[in-house]
């Protein structure tokens, strides 16, 4: 099988531990990929509320020096990519094609920020973490205004420059405003409210996920936009334990499909950045996942655009030319 995975927390975790990217027990390693046929994989470099400025943009820098030394170690099985041409030939070697990504925008507030991490190959910015920091409001910031001035420039600087602005982990009003912007978008890991309200007790637990998810409106106007929305396997953001494996991702995976998102549909696993069902837990369980969809009515078509076409075609149609990444 194909996958095209928007998200996951590898190579930062591989930094903080001291893990190999190779072969180590995390959610993704090189090995564990293997048993896919063609593998883009987006690596998110996360940013903690914490940090601001130069210290983020220090930080940023780091994870992205460590992620290029475990791909130049392992060249054989990964790539990290740039352009299209990149991209189809990590394919055609059996290589995972590797996207750099930012996950909290603060590194860019400080001066030369974006430029450095352009040049590094960043290709998508999620705007905030969970709280506030220099562009907008995370989903536990407990605020309701929507981005700053400076979130709205940010978005013209990415747009200019082919980078997609991901609205996961922003709250409501901000999400609107990345929405009203030339910036192209995505939630690229992200669940849906209702699903979750539906079967979930009370609880202070319940509100922040449900928060942290999209609802119905958010994820219909994704869908108008041309938006991805990528699947989450965190336990808390698919439902109860117990209830928080292949058969919550199925709830959720019709719940958008229901709201018309056949061509939205996508996987964003947050893999190595959450606790995640054992049948769920790594690159090396996504064709037993696909398996077990197939067996409860999901027919073939659909899922290759779920777990590859959909999201590759979106980043063919937005990076243009020499920045055109499939």
């Amino acid at each position: 099988m194909k996958l095209f995975d928007l998200h996951c927390d590898t190579v930062s975790e591989c930094l903080r531990q001291g893990i190999p990217l190779r072969d180590g027990a995390q959610h993704i390693n090189l090995c564990k990929g293997e048993c896919l046929d063609a593998w883009a994989q987006c690596f998110a470099i996360w940013v903690s509320d914490e940090l601001r400025g130069e210290a983020a943009l220090d930080y940023s820098l780091r994870v992205a020096e460590h992620f290029a030394r475990e791909a130049a170690e392992n060249a054989e099985k990964i790539k990290l990519c740039k352009t299209s041409a990149q991209v189809l030939a990590a394919f055609g070697r059996g290589q995972c094609a590797a996207i750099l990504t930012l996950e909290g925008a603060s590194p860019l507030a400080a001066p030369g920020g974006l430029d450095r991490l352009d040049a590094l190959g960043v290709k998508l910015v999620t705007l905030t973490w969970n709280d506030e920091n220099e562009f907008g409001f995370g989903c536990q910031s407990g605020r309701e205004d929507g981005l700053k001035p400076a979130g709205k420039t940010l978005l013209r600087a990415l747009a200019a420059r082919g980078i997609v602005a991901d609205v996961s982990h922003l709250n409501r009003a901000g999400f609107y405003d990345a929405l009203e912007s030339e910036a192209a978008v995505i939630a690229s890991h992200s669940n849906c409210e209702q699903v979750l309200r539906a079967t979930r007790a009370p609880g202070e637990d319940r509100f922040f996920s449900c928060r942290r998810s999209l609802n119905d409106d958010q994820i219909r106007a994704l869908i108008d936009r041309g938006g991805l929305i990528g699947l989450n396997f965190c336990r808390s953001f698919l439902g109860d334990p117990g209830d928080d494996g292949p058969e919550a991702v199925l709830r959720h995976a019709a719940h958008i499909l229901e709201l018309g998102g056949e061509n939205a549909l996508a996987i964003g696993s947050d893999f190595d950045g959450c606790e995640i069902h054992p049948d769920l837990a790594g690159v090396d369980r996504m064709p037993a996942l696909r398996a077990y969809l197939a067996a409860h009515g999901l027919d073939a078509a659909l899922l290759d655009r779920i777990f590859f076409e959909n999201a590759a075609k979106f980043f063919k149609n937005v990076l243009q030319d020499e920045k055109s990444m499939i």
